[in-house]
């Protein structure tokens, strides 16, 4: 895992967890010679999937109808618990969940045990008799008990004030952990959380995961009927990359959890995927390294824009350096000799393709757009592209806009039109714009260029963007090295400012009418990004409370 692939390394992490997930379930069946078994506590979970607890899923109840003002839902809920002495003899404080064992043996198996907190076990016996149940002891047995339903019966086990329940009786036959241990880290941050814990599973198993993954890539890198050979060799290295994060996952991973959260107190949902190391391995050592590293453009906050999304793309030597380097070759051959000059004499063309040459060759793009209001109902676009050898840039802009606009017919093309921080502003207006761009830029949008010492400039909407592209370029300057360690990419959105498109396809107005409700007193912004510390990478969805409004609407507006 090098430094440059960081945002490789986190779009890929959801194939990375399903097929790790998979992979180790489908060779727990496989046959294999029996691990020695004072290597393995066979008590200890592979997983574990939590609820914090069902008070807290009342509350998040309470508060999400609450946003739409609703109560009677949160309290039709209320009553329904009500019928069963309100869960009665249950610890409703605490998490409870299932956890997922492996059984002994030579072909271990994966097996399920739920767990609930109780918190009096005599007044559990009541709630069930109310409903026609009845908790009965297991003879000759401490801390068994049986509950014959219509269909099967449940087997309990009581441990640790929680009673661990399963359809066989021998599957109780193991001395439990307290789940505490195991739900306490994940109730901390999420409301329903779901964990694999990889520090638990034998490592043969792992092992045995990354030699069939390696099998199963071996049958597919062959070039494909009509695949290009530039095709093929990124598709391959692409396909390599995710095996190798396996592999390190498989190997130095501690857990992979997937967690989700609703907030009151942040007015937010959010959606955790994340991947924990084992402490003093390679894994943590480059977690370590990523975690120092970020975006140029890290330190732009997401509700300062409509759409916002800046990202350090990698470029692999001998595919995406290789491809944009031979774009740039033959796009001098298009070049007028007047702009693209002699070895001795370079032109504005040239000295403009040698920093983007230079930029290609440094092995990543680091890069930034935005779209923010600019006037009645319409967006501006400001971007910016950290460049190597951007003096070279520079000069060659400048030397092309002043060559232009000493032609005889420069319509639409303006020199030095505003100075911002030391960069000349130059302005183009296109012809032949089409509609759909109009309705979001405005019926005569302009685009502006600029270069600074480290990285180029555009804009682009109505003249009015001028002054959003200046305030950008001052807040650069007085904000950017104020980076965000560990953040290498991140997308945002105001959903608002995307439902006049849908509302125009008009494909679900039912929905788009929700929309417009749910996000009227804001709360509209999704932001996705990931997280890196020194021991653990995730991925990350935030949703502002419209969405929780939303989600709140379509439950209430079910017919």
């Amino acid at each position: 895992m090098q430094t440059q692939l960081m945002p490789s390394l986190f779009k890929r992490v959801t194939l990375t967890l399903s097929f790790l997930t998979f992979s180790t379930l489908a060779l727990a069946q496989s046959k294999t010679d029996e691990p020695r078994k004072e290597q393995i506590d066979w008590n200890k979970p592979i997983a574990v999937a939590s609820i914090a607890s069902i008070d807290r899923v009342l509350d998040d109840i309470d508060y999400m109808f609450a946003t739409i003002d609703k109560p009677e839902y949160p309290a039709m809920i209320k009553g329904f618990l009500a019928q069963y002495r309100n869960l009665e003899g249950i610890d409703k404080t605490r998490p409870l969940g299932a956890f997922v064992f492996l059984k002994e043996g030579i072909s271990p198996q994966p097996e399920v045990v739920g767990f609930i907190p109780i918190k009096d076990l005599d007044a559990l016996k009541q709630t069930l008799e109310e409903v026609g149940f009845f908790l009965n002891p297991v003879p000759d047995t401490k801390d068994r008990y049986t509950v014959a339903l219509p269909m099967f019966s449940l087997y309990l086990k009581m441990a640790h004030d929680y009673a661990f329940v399963q359809i066989k009786s021998e599957a109780l036959d193991r001395d439990f952990y307290n789940p505490d241990e195991f739900t306490r880290p994940l109730a901390e941050k999420y409301d329903v959380a779901a964990s694999l814990l990889l520090k638990n599973v034998p490592e043969p198993m792992r092992m045995m995961a990354v030699d069939l993954a390696s099998a199963r890539i071996d049958q597919q890198l062959q070039q494909k009927p009509g695949e290009s050979d530039i095709q093929f060799q990124s598709r391959k290295a692409t396909t390599m990359l995710i095996f190798k994060q396996f592999q390190s996952v498989a190997n130095d991973g501690a857990a992979l959890t997937l967690g989700y959260e609703l907030s009151k107190q942040n007015k937010k949902i959010l959606l955790h995927l994340g991947i924990e190391a084992k402490p003093g391995t390679d894994l943590t050592r480059h977690l370590e390294e990523l975690s120092r590293k970020a975006s140029q453009y890290s330190y732009l906050n997401a509700p300062d824009s409509d759409v916002l999304g800046y990202t350090v793309f990698p470029l692999n030597k001998d595919i995406e350096q290789k491809m944009l380097l031979d774009v740039i070759e033959q796009s001098k051959a298009k070049v007028p000799p007047v702009f693209l000059g002699t070895a001795d004499n370079p032109g504005p063309a040239a000295r403009i393709l040698k920093s983007a040459e230079s930029t290609v060759r440094s092995g990543k793009l680091d890069a930034h757009v935005k779209l923010v209001q600019n006037g009645d109902k319409k967006l501006a676009l400001i971007g910016a592209l950290k460049l190597t050898d951007a003096a070279s840039f520079k000069a060659g802009l400048q030397e092309f806009f002043d060559l232009i606009t000493q032609a005889e017919d420069t319509k639409g093309i303006k020199a030095n039109v505003a100075e911002v921080e030391g960069v000349a502003i130059h302005q183009v207006s296109p012809n032949g714009v089409k509609q759909n761009a109009r309705d979001i830029f405005g019926e005569n949008p302009v685009i502006f260029l600029g270069c600074s010492d480290d990285e180029c400039w555009i804009a682009m909407g109505e003249p009015s963007c001028l002054e959003l592209l200046r305030a950008s370029i001052t807040a650069a300057g007085k904000e950017g090295k104020q980076l965000k360690p560990g953040s290498p990419f991140l997308f945002s959105l105001k959903f608002t400012s995307v439902l006049p498109l849908a509302e125009q396809k008009n494909k679900d107005p039912e929905f788009v009418e929700s929309a417009k409700v749910a996000f009227a007193t804001g709360g509209d912004l999704m932001t996705f990004y990931p997280k890196i510390t020194s021991n653990q990478v995730s991925l990350n969805l935030e949703l502002g409370e419209g969405f929780i409004r939303l989600i709140s609407l379509a439950i209430a507006n079910r017919k």
